[in-house]
């Protein structure tokens, strides 16, 4: 009787050792696949951003376009798969994480746009956010074309409760008044939770 005793606690002994390791393992699993969803997203914003760079040299400040949507994006070859979904501003492209969109307008010699990616959870917003877009775009993105003595942009998340600013210019000699911090972000991207959802918006060359 003893030595079944022994031998059934110590069967309970490594079946609880088993599922610590499973729950661990599961949780570990969990992390790895967000991080690779929130990678894949970053690359394709990425890619995306260096295309419209490509587009707008194509026009050479001769040629007129707009990108207004998910239908527009596809156009212009912008993403090379594009799952359309609505979302509260329109239809955009799902991504592993997140729709992205963009409302561009391109005239000769200007361009304003936005560009958007809506978050349902904080997460995956802090995650994506984090990734320093401020210094991707090219530097003349941020100066308003008509005066380059004026910024021209900004990022900021945008929920229900209102626009909370990561990376702002002031209008005038080109300053930074809002530099990204950790801490602006999380703080920021926090309303993704509380409002439902958010979105992260970057804005270039818009009006001072």
């Amino acid at each position: 009787m003893n030595d079944k005793g022994r031998s059934m606690v110590e069967m309970l002994g490594v079946l609880a050792i088993i599922g610590v390791l499973s729950a661990g393992g599961l949780v570990g699993y969990s992390k790895a696949m967000f991080r690779h969803k929130v990678n894949q997203t970053i690359e394709i914003f990425q890619n995306f951003l260096q295309r419209f760079v490509e587009l707008e040299q194509k026009a050479s400040g001769s040629e007129y376009f707009e990108i207004d949507g998910a239908d527009a994006i596809v156009k212009y070859g912008l993403i090379d798969h594009c799952i359309k979904e609505p979302y509260r501003l329109g239809t955009g492209c799902r991504m592993p994480t997140g729709i992205l969109d963009a409302y561009c307008e391109a005239a000769p010699s200007r361009i304003r746009c936005g560009f958007y990616i809506d978050f349902k959870d904080s997460k995956s917003c802090v995650a994506f956010a984090s990734a320093g877009w401020e210094n991707v775009v090219p530097v003349e993105w941020w100066v308003y074309p008509d005066d380059p003595e004026h910024g021209g942009g900004n990022i900021h998340i945008s929920a229900q409760s209102g626009s909370y600013p990561i990376y702002n210019l002031h209008e005038s000699n080109y300053d930074i008044v809002t530099q990204a911090t950790m801490q602006g972000i999380t703080d920021a991207c926090a309303h993704c939770d509380e409002d439902g959802g958010c979105l992260y918006i970057l804005v270039v060359r818009s009006e001072p």
